[in-house]
C-alpha cells in the first residue's frame, strides 16, 4: 500500500467519533500514515473525514457500550429505528429468529449491511416481503470497528442502500491468541441473562513471514424467560389505567389481567368447572394463569465463526480469502391454544383457493357426556396438551476469495469471486389448531355434530401423541438463498490539477441470486387456522459498473463525482449519480455537501412468481368500533351492577373485553400476490454540514440531511384501506354477512346501530403505492484533553429529526401524512454522550441515551389516540404520550493484571424505569400482555473477562 507523509490536520480526521482517530492525527503527525478506504468510496485517501458524513464505532468504544451481539450495537445509533425486527420480538414475524437495523427509519430493506465493504447474503426468510441481512450472523469479538454511513449510496454500492450503508469491519494482520467471556444478568432478575464466550487467533506477519491468517469462534446463549417469572415486578402505574388489584398477586392490569376462565379442565357456563379444576374464582369457575404462557424474551443460542487469510503473492500482489460461518437456533414458546363460542371467529386465508376460510365456534352439545343440563353450554377451554412452540434454525454462510494488488505503481486494483447463502428451517406447533385434524379428532363446527368433543380428543385430559399431532400438526418453513458473484476494481491518479492528484475508480460486478420459501404442505393447503402463507421460488442475475472521480478543483476544495449503472432483469437499468463537495476553508473548518440518487430494486418475493396469505391483527373497523365500545361500557357497567361472587360477572366482563378486541383490535386476512410490473424504489437524498475543531483537541460536526423515496413498494395500510373503504371497488376490502356476525346479536345491532357485517379480509398486489420523505440533522462530538488524575475523552451522536411524512394516495385524492417527527414511535431527539477517564490501568466510563418524549398517535388515520381518542379512555395529556426516556449506563476496565482484561458494564445504573407506554400495552398486549422487558429487568450487569495468550 502507497504510504506517504501527509500534511497534518485535526480536521482531517475529527468527526470519524470515537475520539480515536483524533488520537491517530494527534499521535502519529510524524509517522508514515496510509491510504484507506472510507465506507462510501472506492478511493484510498489519507484524511478519513470526507465530503460525506461517516460514524465510526470502534473496537474500544464497542467494549466500553457493554452490548452483546451486532443487533445491540445498531440500536445504540441516533440515526436508527428501535422498532425493527429482532429475534427477541420475532415470534409472530414471517423472519422468525432474526434481527435487522434500520436507518432513518425507511426500513430494513433501505439499510445496506457490508462485511469488509462486501455483501452478505439476506436472511432465507423474507419479513413478509422484506428480504434483510440478518445482524446475528455477525460475530462481535471479531469486530475491528464499524462504519455508517448515514446518506445514500447507490452510487458506490448498488441497490438497497437508500438510507445509509453499516459497514461491519472485522480484525486483519492479527497475531496471537486471546479467550473472552462475558455474563449478563438483571440483578433485580436472575432468570434474565445471557452469555458470550470467544477465541480469537492469528498468526504470521504480512511482511516478514509473507501470510497473516485470523480465526475467531463466537458462542452467544440467552436464556428465555415467560412474564409469570417477572410479572409481579412491572409497574404498578400500569394498574392505574387497566385496573389495580391485590400488590404482589402479579395480577397488576384488573380484570383483563384477572386469571382467564378459559382453563383447563374447562368451565361450561351455566354448570360449572369441568371435573379436576383445582383453580377457582370468586364465581366458583375455574381459571388459569394466562402468564406462564405469555413469553417476555425467547432463549437463543448462535455459533458464529470467521477464517480469514492473506498472503502475498509478490511485492506487489496479494491474495486473500475469507469464509464466514454461522449457526442460530430460537427458541419460541406461546400460549396454549383456547376454545370458547364467545370468542372471535378466527379468519385467515387458504392459499389453496385464495379465497379466506372462517373458524366458527359452536357450542357444547346437550348429547356430551360432561353437560348435564340438558342443553347446549358454551365451553371455555385451553388445550393444556398443545405443544405451543416455534423454533427457527438458521445456517448462513459467505465465502470468497481474490487478488489485489498494484499495477505500474499507479493503479490499485482488487478482484474477487465468491459464494454466499444459507438455510433456514422454521417450524410450529400449538397455538392454532389444524382444521381437517379438528374435525377429525373433535368434530365438524360447520354442522350440529352430536359427538362434537367427544371423539379422539377427550376434554380435561392429556390426550395421547397420536391425537396430538393429528389437532397441532408442525407447520412453517423452508427457506434457501444462494448467491454468487464476481467483481473487480481499480483505482489511481489519471491526472493532476495544479500538483495535486485527479483520483478515479472504476470497477464492476456480476452477481446471481436464488431464493425458495417453501411452506409446509398443510399451509399451503389452509390447513392451520388463523395462519397465512408465504412462497416464492425464483433466480435472477444484474450487472453493473461504476465510475467514481475526486477532483481537486482549487487548492482547499475537493469535487467528487460518482454514478453507477446497475442492470437487474425485468425492467431497465437503473443509473444512480452522485456529486459531492469538500472544502478546507480553514485549517480547524471544514465544509461538505452531498446530493445523490439512489434506488432499491423490487425483491425476488415482490416481483417474481410468489404470494403471501396473511393475517393482520390489531386492525380498528371504522364502522364497528364505536358501537362495539358502547357494547363493552354496558356490559361492564352490568357486571359492575352484579355481587363479586356471581359468575356472570366475570362472564359479562371477559364478553365486553372480546367485544372490543373483535372490533377494535381484531384480525382480518390479507391476500397478496407478486406484481411482474413493478418498478424500482427511486430516492433523492442530500447532505450538507460543517467539522469544527473550536479548540485543539475538541470537534464539532453538524450534518442537514434530506431524503425522499418514491415509488415505494408495498401495500396500501389496512387502516387507510378501511377509512377509504366506501370509494375502493369491491373486492377490495371484504365483509361477511350480517347472519355471521359473531359480535353483535341482531337486538345489539339494531340498539347501536350495526349495520355492516365483520371484516373478513382486503385483497390486492404488491405496487408502487407511495412515497416517504425524511429531513434532520446529526450532530457529533469529539474532544480528548487531560485532567489531574488521567486523561478524559468525551464524544457524543445526536439526532434531531424535523421531518418524517409518508405519503397517503387515498387521502384526498392523494397527500402528505402527518408530520411523524415526534409521534408515536420516532423521538423528535436522540442523543448519547460518553466521557471516558483513563487513570493508568483503570478506565471509567459513563454514557448518557436520551429519547424525547412521542405523542401516542400515529398518523392521520389513527383517531384512537388523537386529544379526544386519549380523553375518551380517561388518560390526560401526561399519559396520552410516551415521555423522555434518561438511561445512564457505567463501564469499568481493569488491564492492571498482565495479558488479562477485566470489565464491568452497568445498563441502566439509576435503576430507572422506562416511560410508560400505555399503547403498546393496549394495541399490542390487549391491555394484558406487558411490552417492554426493560421495565422489570431493571440494572443490568455484564462481566468480561479477557485473556491474551503470549
Amino acid at each position: 500500500m502507497k504510504r506517504i507523509l501527509p500534511k497534518r490536520s485535526v480536521i482531517a480526521v475529527a468527526l470519524t467519533l470515537p475520539v480515536s482517530s483524533l488520537l491517530l492525527a494527534q499521535e502519529a503527525a510524524d509517522k508514515p500514515v496510509p491510504k484507506v478506504i472510507v465506507t462510501g468510496s472506492n478511493i484510498a485517501r489519507i484524511d478519513t473525514e470526507t465530503s460525506t458524513p461517516v460514524q465510526i464505532i470502534r473496537q474500544q468504544d464497542i467494549k466500553r457500550l457493554g452490548v452483546t451481539s451486532v443487533k445491540e450495537l445498531m440500536d445504540t445509533l441516533t440515526s436508527s429505528d428501535r422498532s425493527a425486527l429482532s429475534d427477541v420480538g420475532g415470534s409472530n414475524s414471517f423472519a422468525g429468529g432474526a434481527s435487522s437495523v434500520s436507518l432513518r427509519a425507511l426500513g430494513k430493506q433501505s439499510t445496506l449491511v457490508l462485511l469488509n465493504s462486501r455483501r452478505v447474503a439476506p436472511y432465507p426468510l423474507a419479513d413478509y416481503n422484506e428480504v434483510f441481512t440478518n445482524l446475528d450472523t455477525l460475530p462481535l469479538d471479531a469486530v475491528e470497528r464499524v462504519e455508517i454511513l448515514r446518506n445514500g449510496g447507490s452510487s458506490i454500492y448498488g441497490s438497497d442502500a437508500v438510507a445509509g450503508v453499516i459497514n461491519v469491519i472485522t480484525r486483519s494482520d492479527y497475531r496471537g491468541l486471546t479467550a473472552s467471556g462475558s455474563f449478563t444478568r438483571s440483578l433485580e432478575q436472575q432468570m434474565i441473562r445471557n452469555g458470550t464466550v470467544s477465541v480469537t487467533g492469528g498468526m504470521g506477519d504480512l511482511d516478514t513471514d509473507r501470510y497473516n491468517i485470523l480465526a475467531n469462534v463466537e458462542y452467544y446463549k440467552r436464556n428465555g424467560v415467560f412474564w409469570r417469572e417477572v410479572v409481579d415486578d412491572i409497574n404498578p402505574t400500569y394498574g392505574e389505567y387497566f385496573g389495580a388489584v391485590a400488590p404482589g398477586s402479579g395480577l397488576m392490569f384488573g380484570n383483563r389481567g384477572l386469571p382467564s376462565t378459559f382453563s383447563f379442565p374447562g368451565n361450561l357456563l351455566g354448570q360449572g368447572p369441568l371435573p379436576g379444576c383445582t383453580t377457582r374464582n370468586a364465581g366458583g369457575l375455574c381459571v388459569y394463569d394466562r402468564f406462564s404462557r405469555f413469553q417476555a424474551t425467547p432463549g437463543a443460542e448462535r455459533v458464529n465463526s470467521l477464517i480469514s487469510g492473506r498472503f502475498k503473492v509478490s511485492d506487489t500482489t496479494e491474495a486473500f480469502a475469507e469464509l464466514l460461518y454461522s449457526h442460530t437456533t430460537t427458541d419460541y414458546g406461546g400460549a396454549f391454544a383456547t376454545y370458547g363460542s364467545t370468542s372471535f371467529d378466527a379468519v385467515w386465508g387458504d392459499p389453496s383457493t385464495g379465497q379466506s376460510r372462517t373458524f366458527v365456534y359452536r357450542y357444547l352439545p346437550a348429547t356430551h357426556p360432561l353437560n348435564q343440563s340438558g342443553e347446549e353450554l358454551e365451553l371455555r377451554y385451553r388445550f393444556a396438551d398443545d405443544p405451543s412452540y416455534r423454533k427457527s434454525t438458521s445456517d448462513q454462510y459467505r465465502a470468497l476469495t481474490g487478488l489485489k494488488g498494484t499495477l505500474a505503481n499507479k493503479w490499485e486494483w482488487e478482484a474477487a469471486l465468491g459464494v454466499m447463502g444459507g438455510k433456514t428451517k422454521d417450524r410450529s406447533r400449538g397455538g392454532f389448531f389444524s382444521d381437517s385434524g379438528f374435525k377429525q379428532v373433535i368434530g365438524d363446527y360447520n354442522i350440529d355434530d352430536p359427538l362434537f368433543f367427544n371423539r379422539e380428543y377427550k376434554l380435561g385430559q392429556m390426550n395421547s401423541a397420536a391425537v396430538i399431532d393429528k389437532l397441532f400438526p408442525e407447520n412453517g418453513y423452508d427457506g434457501k438463498i444462494t448467491q454468487t458473484f464476481i467483481d473487480l476494481k481499480a483505482s489511481g491518479q489519471v491526472a493532476s490539477v495544479a500538483g495535486r492528484p485527479v483520483m478515479m475508480a472504476i470497477g464492476g460486478d456480476v452477481r446471481h441470486e436464488k431464493i425458495r420459501i417453501s411452506p409446509t404442505a398443510n399451509l399451503l393447503a389452509g390447513d392451520i387456522v388463523s395462519n397465512g402463507a408465504s412462497a416464492a421460488n425464483a433466480s435472477r442475475t444484474n450487472e453493473s459498473i461504476f465510475a467514481e472521480v475526486n477532483v481537486p478543483a482549487l487548492e482547499k476544495l475537493e469535487l467528487v463525482g460518482a454514478a453507477r449503472y446497475d442492470k437487474f432483469p425485468g425492467f431497465s437499468g437503473r443509473f444512480s449519480p452522485k456529486v459531492a463537495a469538500r472544502w478546507q476553508a480553514a485549517e480547524s473548518f471544514l465544509l461538505r455537501a452531498t446530493l445523490e440518487s439512489g434506488f432499491r430494486a423490487p425483491n425476488l418475493t415482490e416481483s417474481a412468481p410468489s404470494s403471501k396469505f396473511a393475517f393482520d391483527n390489531g386492525v380498528t373497523d371504522p364502522k364497528r368500533c364505536d358501537q362495539a365500545q358502547a357494547l363493552a361500557n354496558d356490559l361492564r357497567n352490568q357486571a359492575d351492577a352484579l355481587p363479586p361472587t356471581d359468575p356472570n360477572a366475570a362472564v359479562l366482563l371477559a364478553r365486553a373485553d372480546i367485544v372490543e378486541g373483535n372490533e377494535c383490535a381484531g384480525g382480518i386476512a390479507s391476500i397478496v400476490r407478486n406484481n411482474p410490473n413493478l418498478k424500482p424504489e427511486t430516492s433523492r437524498s442530500g447532505t450538507i454540514g460543517f467539522v469544527l475543531e473550536p479548540v485543539k483537541g475538541t470537534s464539532i460536526a453538524m450534518d442537514y440531511f434530506h431524503i425522499e423515496r418514491k415509488n415505494e413498494i408495498g401495500l396500501k395500510n389496512t387502516s387507510e384501506l378501511l377509512s377509504a373503504e366506501d370509494s375502493l371497488q369491491p373486492g377490495i376490502v371484504n365483509r361477511l354477512p350480517l347472519a355471521q356476525d359473531k359480535t353483535f346479536s341482531a337486538a345489539e345491532r339494531a340498539l347501536y346501530g350495526v349495520t355492516v357485517g365483520p371484516l373478513s379480509s382486503t385483497s390486492g398486489m404488491f405496487e408502487n403505492v407511495s412515497k416517504t420523505r425524511t429531513s434532520g440533522v446529526d450532530v457529533g462530538l469529539g474532544s480528548r484533553f487531560n485532567v489531574p488524575v488521567g486523561r478524559l475523552d468525551i464524544n457524543g451522536n445526536a439526532t434531531y429529526l424535523l421531518d418524517l411524512r409518508n405519503f397517503a394516495p387515498t387521502r384526498n385524492g392523494g397527500s402528505w401524512g402527518d408530520n411523524l417527527a415526534g409521534r408515536y414511535g420516532y423521538s423528535k431527539f436522540t442523543a448519547n454522550l460518553m466521557a471516558a477517564l483513563t487513570t493508568g490501568a483503570f478506565n471509567n466510563s459513563l454514557r448518557l441515551v436520551y429519547f424525547s418524549p412521542q405523542k401516542l398517535q400515529g398518523d392521520y388515520f389513527d383517531e384512537e389516540y388523537t386529544k379526544e381518542g386519549c380523553e375518551a379512555n380517561e388518560w390526560g395529556p401526561g399519559v396520552c404520550r410516551v415521555g423522555s426516556e434518561v438511561r445512564w449506563d457505567y463501564n469499568l476496565s481493569y488491564t492492571g493484571i498482565k495479558n488479562l482484561t477485566l470489565a464491568l458494564n452497568i445498563r441502566n445504573l439509576f435503576d430507572q424505569r422506562p416511560p410508560l407506554d400505555l399503547k403498546a400495552f393496549n394495541r399490542d398486549g390487549g391491555g394484558i400482555i406487558p411490552q417492554n422487558l426493560d421495565d422489570v429487568a431493571g440494572r443490568r450487569i455484564r462481566l468480561t473477562a479477557e485473556y491474551r495468550f503470549q
